[in-house]
């Protein structure tokens, strides 16, 4: 049947032809209850179709006092039921005119998909006819011969009736497709008249009229399409046609958006849409709603950009160069500042100008399309900014230079602000168009159309209960739209621009650590007498860059750049400790300044000096301070571990399922794109998945302290051995080593030598070995003595493990990585057996024993150009007596007992013997001094 809906009329009621009609007022109790559902509550309106208030009161009925006698005084009714009873009956009027709207742009669209197939049913009808007027004449033969006399039956009246009804049937759609045709052809027949019409009409400014003549003609268009020269003639007819109603509706539709004319642009954008322009009306109004923005954005002095991106203000970003008093607007300072600090500034102005927006868009546009629109203006406001976001953005990351990254941060932090304030403002525009009532709209009389009616009163809501309804109606009730997967359209343009920089995360924050440890932390004040104090303040420092850094990385990255960041640190600790290398010669010329000379020693038997003395005490407050700095490294590993775990859950957030990001600091846009950057790695996640309690060790960084610290040791063992090592510099010359050999007198007896007496030189050397423990039993309780004591040189591991576990293996905890001579600053090697004060001693003099026997086999020793046979037997003497000396340590050196063994050769023959085939080694050394060539 045709459908005679015209339309802007008012569609009709939907009646339940089951329910008895209302005549009346209704009470609750006769009949349905009108809001048990959307076809009671039609019924019910159906019958008050006249007398609107009659149908409140019938809702309202049943929440009013009943009526007194004459002289008492009426009861005030209860508004807490009847304003929750009228929100209700709101929301289901709301929802009964979507249905209806939604089902009358349904049976418009039906009938404007069949309008193209009348042709093909014309055609169809006319062989269909012919067709039928063949068989009609059989029929009525064969009716003929059938109604001789003596011919079979006619047939039943059934079948009659049957018939009868099909071809009634048959006519009733022949007769509904040739009317419809019929209107069709009327309206080809009126493109004749089109253009005189269409131009009458822009004449006396009857756009609307033209528009939906326009309108008309393109529906029409269809009927031309079998014929091709006509169609392109017809079609590029009304294009020109709807090219002139633009043009003159151009000056009156650039005042209205000047002046928000809301009415004018909503009629203008109704004819926009009638002509098919939607799009070209959208480009007109957020051109010129978007001159704030563009032109906040083009008149910025800003100081950090380069000379090529500070552009004067592009008129482009208004339709006649013109911007409305009434439109938002903040003055922004035209004196010179930082981009991250002007930043803040400009987005105010975006955010006033959204705020402006979400009041005028649902009143010009469609309320169901209003969320998307508003999207649309922010996305093209910002991609009409000139220069681009990303060409400022980079200017500034070039301008600072190594200092770029807090720069960029905070400007990042700015931009997820504001990307969190917009996405209040789409949420909260979605619901009043979607999840309730349009703004200003839902009066509770026919008669009342302010535009700033609340949807409830004030005293019943707060801006809290607003958000949390906005931000639950945008994640898990939105009408009409399928949450993507991926960031919105403004979301992506918002963020990505800070992309490759986040990309570039680990290298921007290496280089900004870098910076300030060559100029923040270098130019800590040093402590002239106490350099170990210096370490100590440097590290502290250093330590508290680390902490911003996590701050950094959670900041700008989200935990994504947490691989650049473990790296970053690593550098960092590495970095800062070769940085202050020369710590050590720092103590060496505090003491030569009589810093820490200890007065209440005993120097007797000893040759230390003051100098010796005061540089020792600063070699150990060095070597506490590595200790410190292990320390401090181990709580900075607890904190990075912490920051690493509150990363999991970012890193799990699905894009597809929105309802389970809960932050509110950012969107799930931005989350989603770095998600989509090569940061989302799989080393990312298996470095989060692997973390374990309490802390993350920073591998590089421990063995750079390891390393330190075990050159800590070393300089604390260069002061102790400074002496004795003084001492043997003038042992390889000694003229002993080149005394002859006494030549034997004829008859005189030949008196064999039992022992000699060792040199004056090993004789001290032996002494001062054994003086060592005197040295140490001062500080035999000294922290800094057992701390990190398997780096010592020349110690043996296992012997180490053995006194700290005197019954069982040693434990990881205990001595991690100890043949590695690497530190284990972890938090459970606090609870590991310590060795104990005597223990410690003697290992410190076992390592000082054997890097002086290493100097002596390797620098002293090989230094002798000659030996004799008595100077061969002195040697052996030395060190003989030298072994002697440190065995009473229990301290073995196998090169000192070769050496030994060499020199005690008594011949060529014997040596020979012993040496073979070696070519090195220390019995072709000694075979050499002594003049024997194999």
């Amino acid at each position: 049947m045709a459908n005679n809906t015209t339309p802007g009329a008012t569609p009709p009621a939907v009646v339940d032809l089951s329910d008895p009609p209302l005549d009346g007022a209704v009470s609750p109790n006769s009949g349905p209850d009108p809001l048990s559902s959307l076809g009671a509550l039609a019924s019910t309106l159906d019958s008050y179709y006249d007398d609107v208030p009659a149908f409140v009161n019938s809702i309202l009925a049943q929440h009013l006092e009943p009526p007194l006698g004459a002289g008492q005084k009426a009861l005030p009714p209860k508004l807490v039921p009847i304003e929750k009873q009228l929100n209700e009956l709101l929301t289901r009027l709301s929802l009964l005119s979507q249905d209806t709207s939604s089902s009358l742009e349904q049976t418009i669209h039906d009938v404007s998909r069949t309008v193209p197939r009348l042709t093909y049913d014309l055609q169809f009808m006319r062989e269909s006819a012919v067709s039928l007027q063949s068989g009609l004449q059989l029929v009525q033969d064969r009716v003929a011969r059938q109604t001789k006399p003596g011919s079979a039956a006619s047939e039943t009246d059934e079948a009659k009736t049957h018939r009868a009804l099909d071809k009634l049937a048959h006519l009733d759609k022949l007769k509904t497709r040739m009317e419809s045709a019929r209107d069709i052809l009327r309206e080809a027949e009126s493109w004749s008249t089109l253009e005189g019409e269409i131009t009458s009409f822009v004449q006396d400014k009857e756009w609307t009229k033209a528009a939906e003549r326009l309108a008309e003609a393109s529906r029409s268009l269809v009927v031309f399409q079998s014929a091709e020269g006509e169609y392109e003639s017809k079609r590029a007819l009304l294009v020109s046609l709807q090219n002139e109603l633009e043009a003159a509706l151009s000056t009156a539709l650039k005042d209205a958006i000047a002046q928000v004319d809301t009415e004018a642009c909503a009629r203008f954008y109704d004819i926009f849409r009638m002509m098919d322009r939607g799009q070209e009306f959208q480009s007109y109004y957020f051109a010129a709603r978007r001159a704030p923005i563009t032109e906040a954005w083009s008149t910025a002095q800003l100081s950090d950009v380069g000379a090529s991106t500070r552009q004067s203000v592009d008129l482009r970003t208004s339709l006649d160069g013109r911007r409305s008093t009434e439109r938002p607007s903040l003055d922004v300072s035209r004196d010179e500042q930082n981009f991250a600090d002007w930043l803040p500034k400009f987005y105010a102005i975006v955010l006033a100008t959204l705020n402006a927006e979400r009041q005028q868009i649902p009143l010009i546009f469609p309320p169901t399309s209003a969320g998307h629109i508003l999207q649309a203006f922010f996305q093209s406001a910002l991609d009409e900014l000139s220069p681009s976001f990303h060409t400022r953005l980079t200017s500034v990351s070039e301008h600072h230079g190594p200092e770029a990254l807090p720069q960029v941060i905070r400007a990042y932090k700015a931009t997820e602000d504001l990307a969190v304030a917009v996405q209040d403002v789409v949420d909260k525009l979605a619901f009043n168009t979607q999840g309730g009532l349009l703004s200003g709209a839902g009066p509770l009389s026919p008669t009342s159309h302010s535009p700033n009616s609340p949807l409830t009163p004030k005293s019943a809501r707060t801006p809290n209960q607003r958000l949390s309804v906005s931000h639950r109606f945008s994640r898990s009730f939105s009408v009409g739209e399928v949450t993507p997967s991926h960031p919105s359209g403004w979301e992506t343009t918002v963020f990505e621009p800070f992309l490759d920089l986040q990309t570039d995360y680990p290298a921007l924050e290496s280089r900004y650590l870098a910076h300030l440890l060559k100029i923040d932390i270098a130019f800590i004040d040093a402590a002239k007498d106490d350099p170990a104090r210096t370490l100590t303040d440097r590290a502290i420092a250093v330590f508290s860059l680390g902490e911003d850094a996590i701050a950094r990385c959670l900041a700008f990255t989200h935990g994504y750049g947490a691989i650049g960041l473990v790296a970053a640190l690593n550098d960092m600790v590495e970095r800062f400790l070769k940085d202050n290398a020369g710590i050590f010669e720092a103590a060496r010329k505090a003491a030569r300044r009589g810093a820490g000379a200890p007065d209440e020693l005993d120097f007797e038997g000893l040759d230390y000096s003051t100098e010796d003395w005061g540089a020792f005490q600063l070699a150990l407050h060095v070597l506490q301070s590595c200790r410190g700095i292990r320390d401090r490294l181990a709580s900075f590993e607890g904190k990075l571990f912490l920051a690493l775990e509150s990363i999991a859950p970012t890193l799990n957030l699905s894009p597809a399922d929105p309802t389970g990001f809960t932050r509110t600091d950012t969107t799930l846009g931005a989350i989603t794109l770095l998600q989509q950057s090569a940061l989302n790695s799989a080393d990312l996640h298996a470095l989060i998945s692997s973390i374990t309690p309490p802390v993350y060790e920073l591998t590089r960084a421990r063995a750079a302290v390891s390393q330190h610290t075990q050159k800590a040791q070393v300089f604390l063992q260069s002061i102790i051995l400074s002496p004795l090592q003084a001492q043997l510099e003038s042992y390889p010359t000694l003229s002993v080593w080149n005394q002859p050999e006494k030549p034997q007198r004829r008859g005189e007896l030949h008196v064999p030598t039992f022992s000699l007496s060792p040199t004056d030189t090993i004789a001290r050397v032996s002494e001062g070995l054994l003086n060592l423990l005197r040295v140490f039993e001062v500080y035999a309780d000294d922290d800094a003595l057992a701390f990190s004591i398997e780096t010592l040189p020349f110690i043996d591991t296992e012997s180490l493990r053995e006194l700290l576990h005197p019954e069982k293996p040693a434990s990881p905890d205990a001595l991690d990585k100890v043949g590695d001579k690497v530190a284990p600053p972890t938090v459970a090697s606090a609870a590991a057996p310590v060795l104990s004060a005597e223990a410690v001693l003697s290992t410190w003099v076992s390592s000082l024993a054997l890097s002086l026997l290493s100097h002596l086999t390797k620098s002293t020793l090989p230094a002798i150009r000659a030996l004799s046979n008595p100077g061969a037997a002195q040697l052996a003497s030395d060190l003989g007596y030298l072994s002697n000396a440190v065995r009473a340590l229990d301290v073995e050196w196998d090169d000192l007992e070769r050496w030994r063994e060499a020199t005690e050769c008594k011949d060529e023959a014997e040596w020979r013997e012993k040496v073979g085939s070696e070519r090195k080694g220390v019995l072709a050394a000694v075979g050499k001094l002594r003049g024997w060539v194999l």
